[in-house]
């Protein structure tokens, strides 16, 4: 796996850390929504090989090497489940990564 596209998957977890230590902050709050855009642009220079715009699940899956992880990630990151990944999906799930009860 490529490791500049790992960074760009975990990028995320990191961005909702701070967003959740200042939920209150609007300010912080549009900064996170606009590096998760940013990390969804970067993903897509790097895995959307047709330049549609949205990340196919045969472009995600290229990028593991163990089809069992890429599974799990894609089915976490296609929350509409219609075997693409949009900027829209992406940045509402990382939105939700901190708010979701296990």
């Amino acid at each position: 796996m490529k490791k500049p596209i790992v960074s760009l998957w975990l990028l995320p977890l990191t961005m909702m850390l701070a967003l959740v230590l200042h939920a209150q902050d609007p300010e912080v709050t549009k900064a996170m929504e606009k590096a998760a855009k940013q990390a969804y642009q970067d993903l897509l220079k790097e895995t959307d090989k047709n330049k549609d715009g949205k990340i196919s699940k045969t472009e995600f899956y290229a990028v593991w090497k163990d089809k069992k992880t890429a599974e799990e990630k894609y089915a976490f990151w296609d929350t509409n489940k219609d075997g693409y990944i949009t900027e829209t999906e992406y940045v509402k799930t990382v939105k939700n990564i901190g708010t979701k009860k296990k």
